[in-house]
């Protein structure tokens, strides 16, 4: 115990050698009020309160945050929402500080949750006039009954090739699981998508899984890449099986994920560009070798 708290004074000593000693800076919150989906299965996965600081640091600036329930219905660190850490450094020279956390979503319909983040302490500068955020926590499941089911049916999808030449029209069909099955509101079946490329290509299925944002107005079908969705018939080479990977115009990749974002009308709906910048790709695996069918650099949807 005595190594620990020699261990934790010099580790204090060393902060406070370097901070900041120039007079009248402050630090404030950047926004009052934040309002996020609990459920981000197809969204950041991570989220910020950001601090600003006003004036100029010659060394670091240390702020520490108080978290608390806030309103009727309050939010509880750990259970509903998760803080990576209350106590962030800001090097000098620098304006913004930003404290990571993330929702912990549930299955339950349930009132919007919100917590109140305060500026607790602040070590080589002072407290600005806005020293508090609160976070609401907007509740999904009461959306789902209303959009999951309204999401199924018939859609026409705008496929574009990734090399610029071709535009492919491809009709399929959402289907939704009945309520009561463990995979109402989570997930659906793409059937038919994408388009078979032949006669000699079964009907694809694909899997997704399914989230609502009430705070982007916008519903998420996710779909894991690296799944098989169908079945190629070759002449020659015999039966091959028909997988989705995300690709480039010349490489592919086992796994990943493409999300497709439609809006809560109900009739549009769009690919999202991927974040290493790959391509959605249809792959052939037979015995002898695999053979990339089409790769799509993007996709609208309408019906």
């Amino acid at each position: 115990m005595a190594l620990g708290a020699l261990a934790f004074t010099a580790c204090s000593d060393d902060d406070k050698a370097g901070l900041n000693t120039a007079a009248g800076v402050t630090v404030s919150m950047a926004e009052s009020t934040i309002r996020i989906s609990e459920d981000q299965l197809s969204n950041t996965t991570f989220n910020y309160i950001t601090v600003d600081v006003d004036g100029e640091a010659n060394g670091d600036i240390y702020v520490t945050l108080d978290l608390a329930p806030y309103g009727e219905h309050g939010a509880t660190a750990d259970k509903n929402y998760i803080m990576t850490s209350q106590r962030i450094r800001i090097p000098a020279g620098e304006k913004t500080g930003r404290f990571q956390y993330y929702p912990v979503g549930d299955n339950i319909i349930n009132d919007d949750r919100s917590f109140e983040a305060k500026i607790a302490k602040v070590e080589g500068a002072s407290v600005g006039a806005d020293a508090s955020t609160v976070v609401t926590l907007v509740d999904n499941e009461g959306l789902i009954p209303i959009y999951y089911p309204g999401l199924g049916g018939l859609w026409s999808a705008a496929m574009y090739s990734n090399d610029g030449q071709n535009v492919y029209q491809n009709d399929f069909q959402i289907q939704c699981y009945p309520e009561g099955d463990d995979n109402y509101g989570k997930a659906v079946k793409l059937v038919g998508f994408p388009e078979p490329a032949s006669t000699m290509m079964s009907q694809n299925n694909v899997a997704a899984s399914f989230s609502v944002d009430g705070v982007e107005q916008a519903i998420y079908l996710t779909v894991e890449m690296g799944q098989q969705v169908g079945t190629f018939t070759h002449p020659t080479y015999g039966v091959g099986k028909v997988f989705i990977y995300p690709c480039s115009s010349t490489s592919y990749w086992s796994t990943g994920t493409f999300t497709f974002k439609f809006n809560f009308d109900l009739k549009s709906g769009e690919m999202l560009p991927d974040d290493q910048d790959r391509d959605f790709g249809i792959l052939i695996s037979f015995s002898a070798g695999m053979m990339l069918y089409e790769g799509y650099t993007a996709m609208e949807f309408s019906r």
